[in-house]
């Protein structure tokens, strides 16, 4: 079953990148989009032909184009499919049934404990009056103080956010009250949780893969390296994993550099679509950012942590101050809000001590990112490696771990200067792009011979038809034979752009 709900999450990657493209693309469109592994993505596709409405090209280099139905139209019903949904919808329900529930219990508890306070002042205010006792009813509205106070405060910060001062009020025109962009259950959900991110698992896949189709299908691993950060040993590593993953080849320059090509990739349905992509820019130039620790405006943290604090109080005060309590009301009333409460303040107050070491982490990648730079400005695509002054790697805290990362060289100059350089990574830019200048500019899905929906033509079939065209004009009949040769041409070339 999970090995089922691999495949229909798989289909639905596909699915999603073939509706950007129209429902036409070729495999490597599909593992340049979505990061799947090639072979995979081959074998999903030639799978959904047999699901979907579709139809398959062939150009006269052998590769193979995909036409599904723009609207991904099933051609009928897919065992597994619903359930799957099922279970994707259920899951979608818990998570949004569990974040609401965290708001209605804080919100809850605390209407619930207002109400409580006002029934208690309400019900000590009417026996004080029977009693004729002054004094007592003093002390029953104290509740009823303390919300009035309660509201004041809200309806003061209220009044003097929206509006910053009286001056202000005069200058501007009242704006217009908007809803919150975000809902309260999600910005209470963030409070203790922090904000949601999207992760997507296959992102440096899809990024390597874009990268590697904007670079003509040719890259090494300085070229990775300066993309991602890794040494370059690691940036080897992990392109001999890609050109299994996204069947690949290597390639030896004739200085023994290692070119890694990956020519299926590259293949596309449409001429210019490299130029659509956004490959990852260097490494330098995109700094490690850590996420806020809510997410939400200050004024909103705190009268979530006051309502929480209110809770908090009244709880621990009937599990303490009141007695002759049921033990049902006791737990619900006083053991439930009290542990909710801490545990609301817990959570967020260990993801603040967290945040703190990945601010500092942050700070070391973005050191190390600034060294980086400096590497790949002395090693130009012409292959000749320039010197850097040592005292920038000597002074800076990441120094000798970037030297030995990129292989550097130390030259000592006559004046006694120290200078660093990087041959290995110029030696390997300059490779590369000399390999990228031979290659092809694009590998376009050329002229279609077969495709599915239409007849068969073969390269041969298509240059008999020509010689039959020419022969009929010869022979004074053209205007039949030119019309069944426009219809043949026209399917002869469906696909092809």
């Amino acid at each position: 079953m999970a090995q089922q709900a691999s495949a229909f999450e798989l289909e639905d990657r596909i699915r999603g990148a073939l509706k950007k493209r129209g429902g036409v693309a070729t495999v490597g469109d599909v593992a340049a989009e979505t990061g799947l592994p090639y072979e995979e993505t081959e074998i999903a596709m030639r799978k959904m032909l047999e699901l979907y409405q579709s139809h398959l090209d062939v150009d006269d280099d052998g590769n193979l184009l995909y036409r599904f139905d723009p609207g991904m139209k099933a051609r009928g019903y897919q065992k597994g499919r619903r359930w799957y949904d099922f279970k994707k919808k259920a899951w979608a329900a818990f998570t949004w049934i569990f974040k609401v529930s965290i708001m209605v219990v804080l919100i809850g508890y605390t209407a619930t404990f207002i109400l409580l306070l006002l029934a208690l002042a309400i019900a000590g205010i009417a026996a004080a009056t029977s009693q004729d006792n002054d004094d007592l009813g003093d002390v029953f509205l104290l509740p009823v103080y303390l919300i009035a106070r309660i509201l004041e405060t809200v309806f003061w910060i209220s009044w003097f956010s929206d509006f910053g001062g009286g001056r202000r009020r005069r200058r501007r025109p009242r704006r217009k009250v908007e809803r919150p962009k975000v809902p309260l259950y999600k910005r209470i959900f963030q409070f203790v949780f922090g904000p949601e991110l999207t992760r997507d698992e296959l992102a440096a896949e899809r990024a390597f893969a874009r990268f590697v189709r904007a670079r003509q299908g040719r890259i090494t691993a300085a070229d990775w390296a300066s993309r991602t950060g890794l040494s370059l040993e690691e940036a080897d590593q992990a392109l001999t994993a890609a050109t299994v993953r996204f069947r690949g080849d290597i390639d030896v320059a004739a200085d023994g550099t290692l070119i890694y090509r990956f020519d299926d990739l590259r293949v596309t349905s449409e001429a210019g679509a490299d130029d659509r992509l956004q490959p990852p820019k260097p490494i330098w130039t995109r700094k490690v950012t850590v996420p806020p620790l809510t997410g939400n405006k200050g004024s909103t943290n705190t009268w979530i942590a006051i309502f929480n604090t209110f809770n908090l109080i009244m709880g621990a005060f009937i599990l303490g101050g009141v007695t002759g309590l049921s033990t049902g009301v006791s737990v619900v009333l006083g053991v439930i809000p009290v542990l909710f409460s801490l545990m609301f303040f817990a959570i967020p107050l260990g993801r603040r001590f967290a945040r703190g070491g990945k601010l500092r982490r942050a700070k070391r990648e973005n050191e190390r990112r600034e060294l980086i730079e400096a590497v790949y400005l002395s090693a130009a695509t012409d292959g000749v490696a320039r010197p850097v002054d040592a005292k920038i790697f000597e002074t800076h805290p990441r120094g000798d771990e970037i030297f030995a990362d990129f292989d550097g060289e130390i030259r000592v100059e006559d004046d006694g200067r120290t200078l660093y350089l990087f041959p290995e990574v110029a030696r390997q830019l300059g490779a590369a792009e000399s390999a990228r200048q031979r290659a092809a500019d694009q590998v376009v899905f050329g002229q279609t011979i077969f495709s599915s929906d239409e007849e068969t033509l073969s390269m041969a079939d298509a240059e008999m038809l020509e010689f039959d065209r020419k022969l009929a004009r010869e022979l004074g009949g053209a205007s039949m034979v030119e019309f069944e040769w426009e219809s043949m041409e026209e399917s002869a070339t469906v696909g092809a752009s």
